[in-house]
């Protein structure tokens, strides 16, 4: 790749990176991205969403769909969030890695060619996903490709979740006595326990290693002088696919039974897997080979994926950098890793009119 595009493509991030586009506040990118896909040729149309809009690129017949998100979640203790660095050959910023650092490989690799594609960009994936829940296909697609952080691995198969509110309550007592009393941050940190022992966890299949139930947050008590009466917070369950998920929920009600609590699921998402057999699996294997390895993963988190799944679409997440740096305040991506992504889509476009 020639030093001027590579130095291009950490440009197109920084610039991206730098557009603040948490949740609910994506236009100002989308009016970026529209800009750009217009200058570079392609036909651009906005589809409303609420108060944002989806975009959807297209150019000739295309066969295959190319999307993935504009927005991020919030900076959440990050500073200058929004002002990327460099180092020692890492971009660093909201967004880095998810999923700006896939968008600037792909704007640049439909820059450098002719052939027929079709790109969507999503709004809302990091809340309730109506980008891509509401996203109206102008074509038949035989398959697509959502980019996310998977290392380079293919992921024909997601994780699904159950996210749960949880308020539990104990008996107060003065502090110095604590056993007269029984603490509502014991009784949920009992019930946390119990759900980290679930069969389907201790059992996980082994692309979903790294998943696992998380307390996202908890709060309880008010001062040490009193054991807490109150303790709420959320947990976060994956459920992966062949699992069967009502059977999970009741498993959760029971264990939350034993308490004086009350549950309230937040969110109930399905797992999803395709076959390798699927013709947008082969193609995309084809369009890593002597570039990366060709391997496979799951997909730990939700992504947009199970929605176009939904609308019969065979879809497969694949992208570059590491899924653990989202959203935190190190998130980054290797401006190597986006020169692999660059390659690996340019190709996936100049081949997909023959396959």
């Amino acid at each position: 790749m020639a030093e001027n595009d590579k130095k291009k493509l950490e440009e197109i991030l920084k610039k991206l990176i730098s557009i603040k586009s948490k949740t609910g506040e994506e236009n100002k990118i989308i009016d970026f991205l529209e800009d750009y896909l217009t200058d570079i040729g392609l036909e651009v149309e906005r589809e409303r969403i609420d108060h944002r809009e989806n975009i959807f690129a297209y150019r000739g017949k295309p066969k295959y769909l190319i999307a993935t998100h504009v927005d991020t979640v919030p900076a959440w203790g990050f500073r200058k969030a929004f002002s990327p660095k460099t180092l020692k050959g890492k971009v660093y910023g909201r967004g880095a890695v998810d999923t700006k650092g896939q968008i600037s490989p792909l704007l640049l690799a439909l820059e450098k060619t002719e052939e027929s594609c079709a790109i969507a960009f999503f709004v809302d994936e990091e809340k309730d996903a109506k980008g891509s829940e509401k996203f109206n296909p102008k074509f038949k697609f035989d398959g697509a490709l959502i980019l996310e952080p998977t290392n380079f691995k293919i992921s024909t198969m997601q994780a699904g979740s159950i996210e749960i509110y949880l308020e539990v309550r104990g008996t107060s007592s003065h502090g110095a006595v604590p056993r007269k009393g029984r603490s509502a941050i014991d009784n949920f940190i009992e019930i946390y326990r119990k759900l980290k022992c679930l069969d389907h966890i201790k059992n996980r299949p082994k692309f979903f290693r790294d998943s696992g139930v998380n307390l996202g947050w908890i709060r309880g008590g008010v001062d040490c002088q009193i054991v807490p009466k109150v303790c709420r917070g959320e947990i976060d369950i994956p459920i992966f696919p062949d699992d069967d998920m009502e059977k999970i929920k009741r498993e959760i009600e029971d264990i939350v039974k034993g308490y004086d609590a009350k549950m309230e699921i937040k969110t109930f998402d399905k797992p999803f897997k395709i076959s390798k057999s699927e013709k947008i699996v082969k193609f995309l294997e084809k369009s890593i080979r002597g570039i990366k390895r060709v391997e496979y993963s799951g997909m730990p988190a939700w992504t947009d994926a199970a929605n176009l799944i939904e609308k019969s679409i065979p879809s497969v997440v694949f992208g570059a950098g590491d899924l653990s740096l989202a959203h935190t305040d190190r998130e980054n991506i290797r401006i190597k890793d986006m020169v692999d992504l660059y390659m690996i889509l340019k190709r996936f476009i100049e081949l997909s009119e023959k396959y």
